[in-house]
């Protein structure tokens, strides 16, 4: 799945004009879909990465983007969090620890979110 940024937020969901995660027009891969308990959909992406840097994979509010491709990777399953939330991610990163370790820069976890993320890019180039 690939979306194209179109409007920049803010946290509150209030337009800015720049943001340091997003550029407009840049289109980015989804990495993973968020649905709270009151329907607001967010949408994981990488929004920095640089060679021999840990990639920064943040999650920002659908409505900044507009959908480009609405390839569902074949490693994505959903979950549902004991908060009412869904989830729809690559099963490897539902693990709790996943998400510990990639923010907290594990090397153990990062050929995880290489693995996933490389079957999501090739179904979806």
């Amino acid at each position: 799945m690939k979306v194209k940024c179109i409007r920049l937020l803010d946290s509150a969901g209030r337009e800015v004009e720049h943001s340091v995660w997003l550029a407009l027009g840049q289109t980015y891969n989804v990495l993973s879909i968020f649905i709270d308990h009151d329907g607001k959909r967010s949408y994981a992406i990488v929004s920095h990465e640089r060679e021999g840097e840990w990639p920064s994979m943040v999650s920002h509010q659908a409505e900044c983007f507009e959908i480009v491709s609405t390839v569902v990777p074949s490693n994505w399953r959903t979950w549902i969090h004991n908060s009412s939330a869904i989830g729809i991610s690559p099963v490897a990163w539902q693990d709790p620890s996943f998400n510990e370790g990639f923010f907290e820069h594990d090397p153990a976890i990062y050929p995880i979110f290489v693995r996933e993320r490389e079957i999501m890019l090739r179904e979806d180039p």
